[in-house]
């Protein structure tokens, strides 16, 4: 085979598995002032919760459903209580790929801390975010010891 061949088809084998895409972006959060409007459904979860008094911060761990194809990786985030976005960051779920059967959704899992009011609690948590594939959701709170995500 000659060096030109070779290089063809290398290059077709590249542009038919996706390698000239741009990796998505890293996941980010925003704090938002206003819950899930007309068009949201549930999807994703809110697994845990847990506070830290000592630094005034919230750790929220849970899987959401942005996929690598949606340019804007943020979850957007109504937390009463909260007054900002410490850190956001990504983890592997090859759980929730097993359960819904999309292999999209391998990064699926986040870390979410949250800074608090001194002496606070979330009264009110809804995250939640807009998808190219899935659409508009929310993360569904699966513990009636969680804030709630309607109004209180």
């Amino acid at each position: 085979m000659n060096a030109r061949l070779v290089v063809s088809l290398s290059f077709l084998l590249c542009v038919l598995s996706g390698c000239n895409q741009a990796p998505p972006a890293p996941l980010g959060a925003e704090l938002t002032a206003s819950g899930p409007s007309d068009g949201f459904v549930a999807g994703g979860s809110i697994d845990s919760i847990s506070y830290d008094e000592t630094s005034n911060q919230v750790t929220i761990e849970g899987w959401h459903m942005l996929t690598p194809k949606t340019k804007a990786q943020t979850l957007t985030v109504l937390a009463e209580g909260a007054v900002a976005v410490a850190s956001v960051t990504a983890r592997e779920r090859p759980d929730v790929v097993e359960a819904v059967g999309d292999e999209d959704l391998l990064n699926s899992g986040f870390v979410l801390v949250l800074d608090l009011d001194k002496d606070s609690r979330l009264t009110r948590l809804c995250i939640m975010l807009d998808d190219q594939h899935y659409g508009r959701r929310f993360l569904y709170s699966h513990s009636p010891d969680f804030p709630p995500c309607s109004a209180p």
